[in-house]
C-alpha cells in the first residue's frame, strides 16, 4: 500500500470556507421578506374592511337623500315624475345619488313596467366611491289635496 498523504494548505481553505454562508443569508432574507409582505398584506386587509363599511354606509345615506329629495319635490308638485329614461343626480358631498320617480306605476323586472294608480315609486341608486346601495320608495299622493304618504321604504339588492 501506497501512503497517500494529504496536504491542506492555507488557501484551499479560504476557497471554501464561505460555502455555507451564502445560501444561509439568502435562506433567512427570504423569510424575513416573506414575514414582512405577510404583514402588509393583513394591515391592508384590515384597514380596507373598516374603510368599505364607512363607504357603504355613506352611499346608503347619499340614496336616502335622494329619497328625501324626491319625497321633497313631489310635496312641492305632486305631478313631477322622472321616469326611467331621464333619472337625475343628486350630489352630496363627494357622493351621489341617481333618482329615477316613476308616477302611477312601480318596478317589477325594469324599470317603471307595471300600473300602479294612485302611487309613486322612488328609487335611488347612492354611491360611495366602489360601494353602491340602492333604496324603494313607494308613496302615496292624493291628487286631489296633494297629501304625500310613505308606504314603504326598502334596501333592494344590487
Amino acid at each position: 500500500m501506497k501512503n497517500i498523504k494529504i496536504f491542506i494548505t492555507q488557501n484551499s481553505l479560504l476557497k471554501t470556507s464561505g460555502v455555507a454562508a451564502l445560501p444561509t443569508i439568502l435562506l433567512i432574507g427570504g423569510i424575513i421578506v416573506e414575514i414582512g409582505i405577510a404583514g402588509a398584506f393583513i394591515s391592508f386587509l384590515l384597514s380596507q374592511s373598516g374603510f368599505g363599511a364607512k363607504l357603504s354606509a355613506e352611499a346608503f345615506a347619499a340614496a336616502q337623500s335622494g329619497i328625501d329629495d324626491a319625497m321633497m319635490r313631489i310635496v312641492r308638485d305632486k305631478n313631477f315624475y322622472t321616469g326611467p329614461a331621464a333619472p337625475y343626480t343628486l350630489t352630496v358631498g363627494n357622493r351621489s345619488a341617481q333618482v329615477i320617480i316613476c308616477k302611477d306605476f312601480k318596478t317589477v323586472s325594469s324599470a317603471c313596467d307595471t300600473i300602479n294608480d294612485g302611487k309613486d315609486e322612488i328609487t335611488s341608486l347612492g354611491s360611495a366611491l366602489t360601494k353602491r346601495r340602492q333604496l324603494r320608495a313607494i308613496v302615496n299622493v292624493d291628487n286631489n289635496t296633494g297629501e304625500v304618504r310613505v308606504e314603504s321604504i326598502q334596501e333592494i339588492a344590487l
